[in-house]
């Protein structure tokens, strides 16, 4: 980590956006709590083209005091993204507002794949990392922000281009790192739950501010093409005070380097992974993003299922797929979980529709040695 001047930064005084330049560009916002709602008012208010908010949660009677467009008690029970990008479509109507009501990785690379900027504004490093690949993986900038922990007035913004900067993951201790590629990228794992992940509480106010900075810095950040990752705090809890440091690309963060794969779209809406192999040529195999569990066992009454879901989302034991079908304990043990798909696989006649997979996604497909 390596502090830096604030003179180094005099350049972003010198970026100029206007209505005319952001206008043509599409933006995701993934996270619609306070500092999503932020992101997306600051989005709408400096006129950009089209905005995706994506988010898998609903709104709580919580959610009507902390963030500044879910002001109509009817938005309660309703999915947050759908919520805000209705909010904010009757506010700001030169923008094109989309929901996405899932998380994001579950939303297709296809879906994706037209983004100019992401704005990062999930509550757990669980969910960054996840962001971290896809940005690595489809080379879409991010920036990051957080708020800090109970009592503490501090936020965070931080730029990752995505390139040839750092991601997420560079920050993480090797440890850190570890812990969090086990929870959702290991086709096998111990059978005791899943870390419990706290968020992130902060008032409105700091909402505010972090969100704001954060669409800020976004789009100067993307528009003079800065190429290191760097972060700006503030912090008000006692004197106030910010600061600005770099963050190096980490030798062993493993979201830069895809060596041999390409992705590939499927050959037609109807196709299984057979059709995509057949049009990919010899020697292809699928790497799926994720691994996805197709077998599991309640321990507690032992029955068998296919969840037919990512990992990450039955480890983490949130929604109806998470628990036990029969007796609807969350004490679950994954059985199989796959992540390559060959033409010897018994799932290479599957839709990826029928394993759980997103639609307009691209697939990552490597090559043995010799295929082409």
């Amino acid at each position: 980590m390596r502090h830096t001047r604030a003179s180094d930064y005099s350049r972003l005084d010198r970026t100029v956006f206007t209505r005319t330049t952001v206008k043509p560009l599409t933006a995701a916002v993934a996270g619609a709590g306070a500092l999503g709602n932020e992101a997306v008012k600051a989005l709408g208010l400096l006129g950009t083209g089209c905005v995706l908010v994506i988010d898998p949660d609903v709104v709580q009677p919580s959610d009507l005091t902390r963030s500044v467009l879910f002001r109509q008690t009817d938005f309660t029970g309703c999915n947050k993204a759908v919520a805000l990008a209705s909010a904010a479509a009757k506010l700001f109507p030169d923008t094109q507002f989309l929901a996405e009501g899932s998380e994001i990785a579950d939303v297709g690379f296809g879906r994706l794949a037209g983004v100019d900027l992401l704005l990062s504004c999930v509550d757990s490093d669980l969910a960054r990392l996840e962001i971290a690949y896809i940005s690595t993986r489809l080379g879409i900038p991010v920036c990051d922000a957080g708020l800090g922990t109970p009592n503490y007035s501090h936020g965070r913004v931080s730029w990752f281009p995505a390139a040839s900067g750092a991601c997420f993951g560079c920050k993480l201790t090797p440890r850190k790192r570890r812990e969090l590629l086990t929870l959702w990228n290991a086709t096998i794992r111990p059978c005791g739950d899943a870390p419990s992940e706290q968020a992130a509480p902060s008032t409105p106010t700091m909402a505010a501010m972090i969100g704001s900075a954060q669409v800020e810095l976004g789009l100067r950040w993307k528009m003079q093409a800065t190429s290191e990752s760097q972060t700006f705090e503030i912090s008000l809890d006692g004197e106030p005070r910010a600061r600005w440091f770099r963050t190096p690309r980490s030798a062993s963060c493993p979201f830069h380097e895809f060596p041999g794969d390409r992705l590939c779209e499927l050959p037609s809406p109807q196709a299984t992974f057979l059709d995509l192999l057949e049009s990919a040529g010899e020697s292809a195999c699928v790497l799926l993003d994720w691994p996805i569990v197709v077998r599991a066992r309640c321990r507690d009454c032992g029955r068998e299922w296919a969840p037919m879901q990512r990992a990450a989302v039955l480890r983490r034991k949130q929604g109806i797929k998470s628990i036990c079908p029969s007796c609807g304990s969350r004490s679950i043990l994954e059985q199989e979980s796959i992540r390559v798909i060959g033409r010897n696989s018994p799932w290479v006649g599957f839709k990826p529709e029928q394993l759980g997979l997103p639609e307009s996604h691209r697939y990552a497909i490597r090559f043995e040695s010799g295929g082409k």
